[in-house]
């Protein structure tokens, strides 16, 4: 067997089965700069990063390694399944191989569970060398190196993502983080943080957190503000976290001098009832004050939210666009709630007898761009139809998409943010107008 391992993060396929590619993404994954950090040294390596690129299915490599973040998951086991009929070894990691793996166990060789180390990694290579690969590998979390950033087309993504983390303190009952981890994080060694942010300073001013909360470790953070400012980094960044860093003007301070200028909060809903159900301590009372003081730091807010869940009637969409455009949250990110397999709101909805799901791939009709919102309502709410909340929510994304309150989201005193959060929310139209095209063609008006 050659010692050459090709690692394949797989597109998607949407409703009509067209691959989904382009030439630009807002931001990519760390995965497989992830993986190629942990190949050793006397394996050749290949990686396709397939929305920019076609699978090379004449590769000379030995091993196939795909790794699936989310319903790629499913053009994934395609990918595998000719990689098998042509003899190679296929080996299956990422998040949603994890939470699937039942699918993907028949079409490869062995499932990666969890974030190999490079001493992990030559395990599983050595193994399939000698053709011992065990069914599955169970590994830690700790990305323990400075990722390859080379493999990453630069010119191509307009925000470097960077990592801090793994995993979330918080234990939220919809997320797939929560239910990967636990309410476990895991805090890489700053150094190598230092060494990636290096790296994307070579090439581009502008970054972003991929962490599911840069705010897992306070003390953490601060030392890494720190740094940031010492070493003159210059870096214009993003990160997404919870609300309560609105109540440590420390650590606001400390970001803002170090370069963040937008920060998405999770938000998910306006309703407290809501809030409680999902898992989530916060008091949503305090939020416009939260707002406020983020963007008193000179720090830009954009929020994640949730509607269909189980305390919203048709009113809340409203309550939402006003929340949104009176606290001036300058990107917002809406979704109807998506029950993901393997999470708490999952098996409470399937118990309770009230999912519409019949198999992972009827995800796939919600997929209208590469990266879009959850529009299609894949439960039975409690108290509105499926259709209604289809209804309000195609209504309050075209209102929130309307040239006249995306120029006002956009609106700052930092010409660089004010032209970044324009193109961010122009994408959100490009959602929308997809959205109003996939109506039209199913004969909704």
């Amino acid at each position: 067997m050659r010692k050459k391992a090709y690692f394949i993060q797989p597109t998607y396929r949407d409703a009509s089965g067209r691959l989904f590619h382009g030439n630009r993404l807002l931001y990519s994954s760390l995965a497989l700069p992830a993986l190629s950090a942990t190949i050793p040294p006397d394996w050749e390596k290949e990686f396709c990063l397939e929305y920019f690129e076609n699978v090379n299915y004449e590769t000379d490599a030995s091993v196939i390694g795909i790794s699936s973040m989310g319903y790629d998951i499913i053009h994934g086991i395609e990918i595998a399944q000719e990689f098998k009929r042509r003899g190679k070894t296929v080996v299956f990691g990422g998040p949603q191989a994890h939470f699937t793996e039942g699918r993907v166990h028949p079409v490869c060789d062995t499932v990666v569970h969890g974030h190999p180390s490079p001493r992990e990694m030559k395990r599983v290579l050595d193994d399939a060398l000698q053709n011992r690969l065990a069914p599955e590998y169970r590994c830690g979390m700790n990305v323990s190196v400075p990722l390859d950033y080379s493999i990453l087309p630069q010119r191509k993504i307009d925000f470097m993502p960077v990592l801090t983390s793994i995993g979330c303190c918080q234990k939220c009952a919809f997320c797939c983080t929560a239910a990967l981890y636990g309410g476990v994080y895991r805090l890489r060694k700053l150094e190598h943080v230092l060494a990636d942010l290096r790296a994307v300073r070579k090439t581009t001013r502008r970054a972003v957190f991929v962490d599911a909360n840069i705010y897992n470790n306070r003390d953490y953070l601060l030392r890494l503000c720190a740094r940031m400012e010492e070493e003159g980094f210059g870096l214009q960044w993003a990160a997404q976290c919870t609300v309560d860093i609105a109540d440590d003007q420390e650590v606001l301070e400390a970001l803002r001098a170090a370069g963040c200028l937008l920060l998405i909060v999770g938000f998910e809903t306006l309703g407290q009832a809501n809030l409680d159900q999902l898992g989530k301590p916060f008091r949503v009372e305090r939020c416009r004050e939260r707002v406020r003081r983020i963007g008193r730091a000179g720090i830009a807010v954009g929020g994640y939210f949730m509607l269909g869940l189980d305390g919203d009637t048709s009113a809340s969409f409203d309550a939402l666009f006003d929340f949104i455009h009176d606290a001036r949250i300058a990107l917002p990110v809406l979704n109807l709630l998506l029950p993901a397999p393997g999470t708490r709101t999952f098996e409470q909805l399937k118990q309770e007898g009230r999912l519409l799901i019949q198999d992972e791939e009827d995800y796939l009709l919600n997929n209208l761009l590469y990266s879009t919102a959850c529009n299609r309502c894949f439960y039975v709410p409690k108290q509105m139809s499926v259709s209604e909340a289809e209804e309000k929510f195609y209504t309050l994304y075209r209102k929130l998409s309307s040239f006249r309150e995306i120029i006002r989201r956009s609106i700052s005193t930092c010409p660089t943010l004010s032209a970044t959060l324009f193109a961010l929310n122009l994408a959100m139209r490009s959602e929308y107008r997809a959205m109003a095209g996939s109506r039209i063609a199913g004969g909704v008006q």
